[in-house]
């Protein structure tokens, strides 16, 4: 049941991603356009994503299994860190990247929305604020080939880790919010999947289609971030008990989840070859409309 859900919605956005691919080819959306939608996601819709998932009543039990999504995050980005390092070591910078982080914010949150529940919103966060810290950090080191270049201010103060900060204390702490507080933030969440497709869409129209589904290395790179690493990370989470059901199959969406589009604006701020990038963005995001429900078919099987 969830692979099917699973594949009309990967269908949804890629359609959705078809519509920016238009609208840019038409001269309808701009390169600037595209920056202000990616703003508007980074700083408004995303957060109030996080913010309407921890909207929530209070329990032991879902404190509890907040505690052990992060958890599962940790196991999960332990093998996708390991797999890019074997497969990349600091000779490939932009592919060790590309294969280390997934699209968690734009791709893996809408999809597990969709297929489980806004609610649902509330186990991926974990995962999302792991892998901001992580980009921020470790990704800075191995893009750049500089240690000095972390950059721990953004690791704290930014719309992902502010937003999961403000929605514990809502979920903790549960103060009433007006309706008007509670409709405003659900309407601009609701923007999610839309914005960030159109986005991706703007992405793809940039890049040769020819050379995007020619060349080797795109394929590799992409296989190892869509297949290798979530199938790999699913056979880790089998010696752990607490790693089955939901939660743990909310987290495997996310960690299935394409080459993350940071990578090319991390590619293009460290001197790294930012249409690689891209390319690498483009193909593993209109590949993954195949490689997400099959994983997903496998994970079911062993962790469901």
């Amino acid at each position: 049941m969830i692979t099917k859900i699973l594949f009309e919605q990967t269908i949804i956005m890629f359609l959705l991603m078809l519509l920016g691919y238009v609208l840019a080819r038409v001269g309808m959306l701009t390169e600037q356009g595209s920056r202000d939608l990616s703003n508007v996601l980074l700083y408004a819709v995303i957060p109030c994503v996080i913010l309407r998932s921890y909207m929530t009543e209070y329990s032991a039990e879902k404190l509890r299994a907040l505690g052990l999504s992060a958890v599962v995050a940790v196991i999960a980005f332990v093998v996708t860190i390991a797999v890019a390092w074997l497969c990349c070591g600091v000779r490939r910078r932009v592919e060790n990247f590309s294969i280390a982080f997934g699209n968690a914010g734009f791709i893996g949150i809408p999809l597990v929305t969709a297929v489980f529940g806004a609610e649902a919103a509330f186990y991926v966060v974990a995962f999302s604020t792991l892998l901001n810290f992580l980009q921020w950090t470790y990704g800075i080191v191995i893009i750049s080939g500089k240690k000095e270049t972390i950059n721990l201010r953004m690791v704290f103060v930014n719309p992902v880790f502010l937003s999961m900060t403000a929605g514990l204390v809502l979920f903790l702490f549960q103060p009433p919010l007006p309706e008007v507080v509670t409709g405003i933030i659900g309407y601009i969440a609701d923007a999610n999947t839309l914005l960030a497709m159109v986005v991706l869409g703007y992405y793809l129209s940039g890049v040769e289609l020819r050379g995007l589904f020619a060349r080797r290395s795109l394929y590799i790179v992409s296989a190892l971030r869509l297949l290798a690493v979530p199938l790999l990370t699913v056979l880790a989470f089998l010696p752990f008990p607490f790693a089955r059901g939901q939660v743990a199959l909310i987290t495997l969406v996310a960690a299935a989840t394409p080459v993350a589009s940071s990578t090319a604006i991390f590619a293009q701020k460290f001197g790294q070859d930012y249409r690689q990038a891209v390319s690498y963005v483009c193909l593993s995001t209109v590949l993954s409309i195949v490689t997400l429900p099959l994983v997903m078919l496998f994970a079911e099987r062993l962790l469901g």
